[in-house]
């Protein structure tokens, strides 16, 4: 059996038809434009993935021209660099792809971390450490770049050295030539740091810290030089309370990312060979 094709033809009046339509089509879209660099345009449907319609109906123009003012400016850069091939550079599309992982990967954890902290755990935490909120330190302090150099310091302390001169030629804390050693006197969640105050406050004056994890992967070691009470009562106020519930939500946070990656260490298969770095 001979199948036969047929072949559509479309008239003049359906060419101006479809015509029309592209017309109107590509005219919706260009209207849908705010602000256009060139080839490269923001559109509305965009802006409203930033601020929903119900918030931005009530903006000021002022308000949104420095917004697209600022989008703006940004995409010349970024198109400057495009222009430069900057995107195309070896180290550059490391880093770009490395961002792209750390974003997933920080997306996954939030869309599956649903970490609470209640009223109750505040109240709880803050009784437990309440007599610390009553005190003020004056501290001795050394910050050294890893844990070896942290843990060998605190030995030749504990074995008599002088804490202030090691302080004076190790500590990587600076101001122009001067070493910051000696702080002033701090209350109980000054630093904003709990997990590093849980180990000060619970120190006598003359006690020296084992190394306390620190910001940016170095190690702290404290010397309490003085310890005194400065309030009767401690009050737990609405900035004590936030400080409380940042560092609770901070600490689940963490326990829920250890417990997550642990779980997917499960599924897949890690092998780690360093015989190519020997070659």
């Amino acid at each position: 059996m001979k199948h036969s094709i047929r072949c559509k033809v479309l008239g003049a009046g359906q060419i101006l038809l479809v015509v029309v339509m592209i017309f109107i089509f590509c005219a919706k879209k260009e209207s849908d434009v705010l602000v256009k660099v060139d080839g490269s345009t923001f559109t509305l449907s965009e802006f409203k993935k930033y601020v929903p319609q119900s918030e931005y109906k009530n903006l000021p123009d002022e308000t949104l021209k420095d917004f697209f003012d600022n989008w703006a400016e940004k995409e010349i850069i970024y198109l400057e660099a495009k222009k430069k091939g900057i995107d195309k550079e070896d180290s550059v599309e490391l880093l770009l792809e490395q961002y792209k992982k750390n974003l997933l990967s920080m997306e996954l954890i939030r869309r599956d971390f649903g970490g609470v902290v209640s009223e109750v755990e505040i109240l709880e935490y803050f009784n437990q450490h309440k007599d610390e909120f009553l005190y003020i330190v004056k501290l001795g302090q050394i910050v050294l770049p890893n844990y070896e150099i942290a843990k060998m310091t605190v030995a030749e302390i504990k074995s008599g050295a002088d804490f202030f001169k090691i302080a004076k030629e190790r500590s990587i804390v600076r101001y122009g030539d001067s070493v910051n050693i000696v702080t002033d006197y701090l209350p109980r969640g000054k630093t904003g740091d709990f997990a590093t105050e849980e180990v000060i406050f619970k120190m006598k004056p003359g006690d020296v810290s084992d190394p306390i994890p620190y910001i940016q992967n170095t190690y702290l070691i404290v010397k309490m030089i003085d310890k005194k009470q400065m309030y009767a009562k401690a009050e737990l106020t609405a900035e004590l309370r936030n400080q409380i519930y940042n560092y609770l939500m901070t600490k689940k946070y963490q326990d829920f990312v250890t417990k997550f990656v642990d779980s997917l260490k499960t599924k897949y298969k890690i092998t780690i060979d360093l015989s190519p770095l020997k070659k």
